[in-house]
């Protein structure tokens, strides 16, 4: 019995270059649902790198394979459908969430505490940034579902942060193209740059955030 596409990409998690291959040989419909299942799995915790996923569309789109705005909307639909899933889910469960396998290993009543109030109190911070911190993106939403952050509040940051990371990584494929060799040094690249960006934009909030609290204090 043949593997399935699902089983076919899990076996090639292990090198980044050779899922990136393994998705970019879909082509069609069958790329398009692809994409969108892989991505919806990866926001529910499925360790698949969702940026490679979304390269993979690009690097599609390149080869005329899929169509430039069915890459963007596929994977839109894909990641914010897996993220949502994942914060209603943390609403509906409440501190049941952290019951939960994934969670429960890392959340002890303190930690839980102190994530209450650090979640609430930098809510939009929180669900902005976490669409770019592979690994932590699932955990964060169920928490933040959990911890009772607005669903306005998340749909509204979340949604702005995949409308710039998706169309950046899709970009990243489509120049990559046929690149195979060169794929891997500019995919590092851009993760660098990312890490450096995140780390300024969070330093300048907490700073920004305490002139504002000591002003308002005064």
């Amino acid at each position: 019995m043949s593997a399935s596409p699902f089983q076919t990409i899990l076996a090639c998690v292990s090198s980044k270059s050779a899922l990136i291959g393994c998705l970019a040989s879909f082509s069609g419909a069958s790329a398009y649902a692809i994409i969108c299942g892989v991505l919806f799995a990866c926001g529910m915790g499925l360790p698949i790198p969702e940026d490679i996923t979304i390269i993979a569309s690009g690097i599609l789109a390149a080869l005329g394979k899929i169509s430039i705005w069915g890459a963007f909307v596929v994977c839109m639909v894909g990641v914010l459908a897996g993220d949502g899933l994942l914060f209603f889910l943390g609403r509906k469960l409440g501190d049941n969430a952290f019951n939960l396998p994934i969670i429960r290993k890392i959340m002890t009543e303190k930690r839980k505490k102190l994530a209450k109030e650090k979640v609430l109190n930098n809510s939009k911070f929180i669900c902005f940034v976490a669409r770019f911190l592979p690994g932590l993106r699932a955990p964060t939403y169920l928490t933040a579902g959990a911890m009772g952050v607005k669903p306005s509040t998340f749909i509204l940051l979340d949604g702005f942060a995949a409308l710039i990371s998706v169309p950046v990584w899709i970009y990243v494929g489509w120049f990559i193209g046929d690149k195979w060799d060169e794929s891997m040094a500019i995919i590092k690249k851009m993760h660098m740059a990312i890490i450096i960006g995140i780390v300024i934009l969070a330093v300048g909030y907490f700073f920004v955030k305490r002139y504002l609290n000591n002003k308002k204090a005064n």
